[in-house]
Order: structure tokens, then sequence, then C-alpha cells
């Protein structure tokens, strides 16, 4: 009777840590697909999961389960094309934060700055708000160091987090080439609104901001054909000045 008992809690024992496994699994997925946003209600976060693969649609339709809006555009057997217009109109941008763009951007207010301070003078400024906990942010930041590495003259590359020196600190992997600062208080994060991270700003010579929002959304990724774009008009810009 004892030893039924026992094997009773060891199967127990097992599910349970199996189960722990799965349920962990779940929310690390939705914070690769989304921003990191500690207090946004579930609902919303798993809105952001993106839509079914093409396998993942074969195998509901061959459990009878298929949903018509499922069927990934370019699938296998699909009936769109590339020249099929949706009768649904895509989502517009989402933003994490207030919106500032074409607006004057507020003033970034540092505690400490962790490497030297940028000589913003007559050039694009690009702030990332980010956290080292947050594993988008850690993503982006290999995104942002090939912009600092790119267009160092043109462009200074800043990440300001909220968290401790220590904290910013200890991480290793990714390294940080670009500028780094942190604001304990979250002064300037705190005003833009700013509720799901990293949140970028890019922000023209004199002080608008011509680009903002969650860097690696998908369909409104921040890439380097934007950068070089937007940098471009800057050059044509004094070349016109130049000239007069």
């Amino acid at each position: 009777m004892r030893i039924h008992a026992l094997l009773g809690i060891l199967v127990c024992c097992v599910w349970w840590v199996g189960g722990c496994d799965k349920r962990e699994a779940a929310p690390q997925a939705q914070q690769d697909a989304a921003p990191c946003c500690p207090h946004a209600p579930a609902a919303e976060e798993e809105s952001l999961l993106p839509g079914p693969t093409v396998d993942e649609a074969a195998e509901k339709a061959a459990k009878g389960q298929a949903d018509p809006y499922d069927i990934p555009r370019f699938a296998s057997n699909s009936p769109f094309d590339t020249d099929y217009n949706s009768p649904v109109p895509e989502d517009e941008k989402r933003l994490w934060a207030d919106s500032i763009l074409w607006e004057k951007a507020p003033e970034l207010i540092v505690e400490k700055w962790l490497t030297d301070k940028p000589d913003t003078a007559g050039k694009y400024v690009l702030i990332e708000f980010w956290a080292t906990w947050c594993p988008p942010c850690r993503r982006s930041l290999s995104l942002l160091n090939t912009f600092h590495e790119k267009y160092k003259d043109e462009l200074v590359v800043i990440g300001i987090s909220d968290e401790t020196e220590a904290d910013v600190r200890k991480l290793k992997d990714p390294q940080i080439n670009f500028y780094s600062a942190i604001d304990t208080q979250a002064r300037t994060k705190k005003q833009l609104g700013v509720f799901g991270i990293p949140h970028v700003l890019l922000i023209e010579p004199e002080g608008y901001v011509v680009w903002e929002g969650f860097p690696l959304l998908k369909g409104h990724e921040l890439t380097e054909e934007i950068i070089e774009h937007t940098l471009s008009v800057g050059r044509n810009l004094k070349e016109q000045q130049a000239a007069q």
C-alpha cells in the first residue's frame, strides 16, 4: 500500500514538472513575438502573436479545423497571388507609447552616461528605450550596433535604460557598441508614455521625430533602408543650402 502511494506521488511530481515546463514556454514565445509590456493585459499580448505557419495551417485542414483566414497568403494551394488585394485593410502600425511623430522630441534626461556623452550637434539621433531583461530589446542591440558602425558620422545612436548601472553593465552578450545611459526614474520614458519596449525615436538635426516605434514590428521594421533614406534627405538639404 505504501509503495502504491509513493508511486502515485512520483507520477504526480513528474506530471507537475512537465506541466511547468510547458506553461513556462508560452510566455517566452510571446516575449519573442512582441515588445515587453509588463503591464499589458494577457489578451493584448496574445493578439500580437504571429499567424499560423504553412505547416500549422495544413495540419488544421487535415483535422477539419481549417479557418479561411488562417490560410497563409503564399502557401501551397493558396487562392491568393502577388496581385491579390485584400478587402480587409492591413493593420496600421501599432505603438506601445504616445505618438509624437513630426513633433519636437522632448529633452532626453540622463541620470548617468555609461559611455562618453555624445555630441549630437547637426546630427540625426536614434534613441532606444530598452532593458536587459527584455528579449526583443536584446535582439535589437545588434541592429543598433550596425547603425552606429555604418552611420556614426551622421547618426548618434543612444540606448537608455531605467535599470541600475550594475544591471546594464552585467550584460555582455550582445555587446553594446553605441552610446549608453541610464535614468532609473525613467523620466523621458514616462513623458513619452512608453509602456512597451524596445521603443525607438529617430530625430532629425532640428529635433523633430521622423520615425517612432517598435523596431522589430513585422511589416514596420526599422531597417537600414529607412535609415539610409532618412539620412539622404539631410544630405540633399545640405547640398541645396551649400549651393545657395
